[in-house]
């Protein structure tokens, strides 16, 4: 079962429980087609399958999903270093995320370079890219 949506709205409970990241964001967080938030900076979050399932024996299966964190602002910030570290802090190794399926459960989260792939309407639009983080996540899944 494809747990994007589920992936997304944990990691957008981790953004918004952390100690940091709400201060030093305060556009917050938005998931999927949405104008852009009025005050800056903000985050975008893009959550997607990473390749084809790995199938073991039995009901099991293992699936990769990428998730992608950017930060836009209107101009560069001083804080850009603060908030690059409290971003490669939210998933760590061991991290389990909440609000997945019963049928899924988080393997490892290894965090990959980051890349400046973004929706053309912020490429093009007033927005400068400042901070980002990615993500390659594990999960076991169950055939149902």
């Amino acid at each position: 079962m494809n747990q994007t949506a589920n992936i997304a709205k944990a990691v957008r409970t981790l953004f918004n429980a952390d100690a940091a990241l709400p201060g030093l964001v305060p556009g917050g967080l938005i998931y999927g087609l949405q104008p852009a938030p009025v005050v800056r900076p903000f985050a975008s979050l893009l959550v997607f399958l990473e390749g084809d399932p790995e199938y073991t024996t039995g009901p099991l299966y293992v699936q990769g999903y990428t998730v992608v964190l950017r930060v836009w602002a209107t101009q560069y910030l001083a804080a850009v270093a603060t908030i690059q570290t409290a971003l490669e802090k939210l998933l760590t190794a061991n991290s389990k995320l909440v609000g997945l399926t019963d049928n899924a459960w988080t393997l490892h989260c290894s965090k990959e370079p980051s890349t400046l792939e973004e929706q053309e309407q912020r490429l093009f639009g007033q927005f400068t890219f400042v901070a980002g983080a990615r993500w390659l996540i594990q999960l076991q899944e169950q055939r149902t």
